[in-house]
């Protein structure tokens, strides 16, 4: 009977620790955002992001940022490129050029640029990707950031970019009004990631418990935009 409570007990006291913790866990809400699947979602399964008019208003909002600010959510090798987890194995520039050159000139189409072109037809979105193709291409020749339609832009991706391009100009003040961006959202999870989970502010003295305070609880976790770093 001993030897059987020495195997036990530690078991038992690792369910109390474990049930403990859990119990102290706090989540906050987070709104989802029409664009949320463009952070968490599989872009290859995605049909938000295939619509027109939600293609037009990525586009327009990336070019209020500016597309420059952008280059670093490719990874591009001379062969190949990596976006979101998709790997294309051709030269990123190569690709843009090509796809614009063929779009409608199927007699000079291979099998891989056919193919993509039938599937833009196929999903009725071929008119504003080959718009899009086509200002990403003229970017080479003027370095000048290209006008936005300022009614298709999303000024809520526009903020939630900025907080997470500018890091360069990163301080005291700024990781606040990030802060404060993200409450007005309604991503109270991502105000909590950013105050005790991202590496880029825990080294400015903010009042975090002061600015918890701020945040709505919530009963369950729901995934953040801005996601935890630290671990």
């Amino acid at each position: 009977m001993n030897k059987l409570l020495t195997i036990l007990l530690p078991i038992f006291l690792f369910l109390s620790c474990k049930k403990d913790k859990q119990s102290e866990l706090q989540f906050y809400s987070e709104n989802h955002t029409s664009f949320f699947s463009l952070r968490n979602g599989d872009w290859t399964k995605n049909s938000w992001i295939r619509k027109p008019e939600n293609l037009k208003m990525v586009h327009e909002s990336f070019k209020k940022i500016g597309y420059s600010k952008l280059e670093n959510l490719i990874l591009k090798y001379e062969n190949e490129f990596l976006i979101q987890d998709i790997y294309i194995k051709r030269n990123f520039e190569d690709l843009i050029d090509s796809l614009e050159l063929t779009y409608d000139m199927p007699e000079i189409q291979g099998e891989y640029y056919a193919e993509f072109w039938n599937r833009r037809r196929a999903e009725s979105n071929d008119s504003i990707v080959y718009e899009i193709i086509q200002e990403i291409n003229s970017m080479k020749s003027d370095k000048n950031q290209l006008n936005y339609e300022n009614h298709f832009v999303n000024d809520t991706l526009v903020d939630l970019l900025k907080i997470e391009l500018n890091k360069d100009n990163l301080d005291l003040k700024k990781a606040e009004s990030d802060f404060y961006t993200l409450v007005k959202y309604g991503l109270n999870q991502s105000g909590y990631n950013l105050l005790y989970e991202r590496s880029e502010y825990l080294k400015f003295e903010l009042d975090r418990e002061e600015l918890k305070k701020k945040l709505t609880k919530a009963a369950e976790f729901k995934e953040p935009w801005l996601i935890d770093n630290e671990k």
